[in-house]
């Protein structure tokens, strides 16, 4: 079975709008979208000792996902604050992240470790562990990295030989930027657009995918995380970008029909 881990960032996301909670971060939220595709998936990151972090190991032990190098440090763990618009789409405030343990966590030597023998990273370019983590990637390692609504574009041009994928959330006024700097590179630049479908850039060519219709969003939270895993574990596979668009596309459209990056599940 293909294994995956996923590192560093969990979180319990807070919506004002409907006084609730659910669970975020992009490395959970990925942790449990690839466990559901039928990966052997591990988040290998932190949580703090507070009711938040119960709630967020709860959720991950119910999806079945390998917590042996998940640390439980004293502290609180990370925070966020999102709101949606009339169409669903998420947005943030200033302030909004409390980024709680999480912020000074380090992978040590035995995470290191026992990583290595995984097939697949995912990860986050905004995780303090990435500038290690593009030194210690062993060359078998199929390593696909979020850089969410980065618009600077100096960390991807310097990973693009060591990554296979960058995801980038965003809009298409960056399509001739990404797709310029993804000529001659080795990894593939994705772009994700929302309604408006996705890009993905392999060296000279585009590929586009259109987005799926649903009858009503309900949260765009977690869209991105759930196309990257789909998007991700299908390239791994079958190393055809049209159909990891597809697999996207597919996974990206089941997320937007529930609050937060993945729903709560109870025994």
């Amino acid at each position: 079975m293909t294994k995956v881990a996923c590192f560093t960032v969990a979180a319990l996301d807070y919506f004002p709008q409907k006084n609730d909670y659910f669970a975020g971060g992009n490395s959970l939220n990925q942790a449990i979208r690839m466990k559901q595709l039928g990966l052997d998936t591990s988040f290998v990151g932190v949580l703090g000792t507070d009711e938040n972090g119960d709630r967020l190991e709860e959720l991950l032990r119910l999806s079945d996902v390998n917590l042996s190098h998940m640390h439980r440090i004293e502290g609180k763990t990370a925070t966020n604050r999102i709101f949606n618009d009339e169409l669903g789409e998420r947005f943030g405030v200033d302030d909004a992240w409390d980024g709680g343990v999480y912020e000074a966590f380090r992978l040590g030597e035995e995470d290191w470790k026992y990583m290595t023998d995984f097939d697949i990273w995912a990860t986050h370019a905004n995780n303090p562990n990435f500038r290690e983590a593009l030194k210690r990637k062993p060359r078998h390692v199929f390593m696909g990295v979020d850089f969410l609504h980065f618009k600077e574009y100096g960390l991807l041009e310097d990973c693009l030989d060591i990554i296979n994928m960058a995801y980038f959330g965003g809009t298409a006024d960056m399509a001739d930027d990404l797709a310029r700097l993804a000529i001659g590179r080795k990894g593939i630049v994705v772009l994700t657009l929302g309604a408006e479908g996705s890009r993905a850039f392999v060296d000279d060519r585009v590929y586009r995918q259109t987005a799926f219709s649903v009858e009503k969003v309900v949260d765009t939270t977690g869209c991105g995380d759930a196309f990257q895993a789909a998007f991700t574990f299908e390239y791994y596979k079958s190393r055809n970008v049209s159909a990891a668009l597809l697999a996207g596309a597919e996974l990206g459209r089941i997320a937007t029909q529930s609050h937060g990056g993945v729903p709560w599940i109870t025994q």
